[in-house]
């Protein structure tokens, strides 16, 4: 009996087409909303304990990793990178900690150069936190690849109020460097996307 060998093909081998699905099936930048769920978590189960004040606690934090398609060889991270700043970015409002009751900044989930070299970013607010925006704004403003930046909003004034009032400022300001375009929504953004990473 003749036994046939074949060729080994690598990954690079396989036509480009090929790869650029594979990467958009790889990447997801969005994933991060799950570490919010376990920040909340985490939180759920300390304020059931009864020792001692809250402001002794550690401070949550989430662990981030980087994709392994991205730790290959220096041409697939170029032509994954080049597929990941393409997929729209959905971001979130981030959960607020015990410790003094400081929302978290976004950049503990999501790297600051993966914020500034993304194109399309969609932001979703249940309520308009400036402890959100306005760090955010402040990172693009350094440095941004963004073509675009859709605003999602509830219906009627978002509270607190005057927060709306400051970030529907900064937000019209930027629109002067990145077209910003602005929507209302009934259902709550950031609860619907939590429970389906979960």
């Amino acid at each position: 009996m003749i036994q046939r060998t074949f060729p080994m093909i690598s990954f690079l081998d396989l036509p480009g087409e090929i790869r650029l699905i594979i990467y958009a099936y790889s990447l997801n930048p969005n994933e991060y909303v799950g570490g919010y769920r376990k920040i909340e978590d985490l939180l759920a189960a300390e304020t059931d304990r009864t020792r001692g004040p809250m402001c002794t606690y550690p401070r949550p934090h989430v662990k981030c990793y980087t994709p392994s398609i991205l730790l290959l060889n220096r041409q697939i991270t170029m032509e994954a990178l080049h597929v990941l700043y393409r997929i729209p970015l959905n971001l979130y409002g981030t959960p607020s900690t015990y410790f003094t009751m400081r929302q978290m900044d976004i950049t503990e989930f999501i790297s600051e150069h993966l914020l500034q070299q993304i194109h399309h970013g969609v932001l979703r607010l249940d309520c308009a936190s400036k402890n959100f925006v306005l760090p955010l704004l402040d990172i693009w403003c350094e440095n941004n690849c963004l073509e675009s930046l859709v605003v999602y909003r509830p219906k009627g004034t978002p509270m607190p109020r005057h927060h709306w009032h400051i970030v529907k400022s900064r937000l019209r300001t930027f629109s002067t460097i990145v077209p910003v375009v602005f929507h209302k929504v009934d259902s709550p953004l950031r609860a619907n996307a939590i429970k389906s990473m979960g």
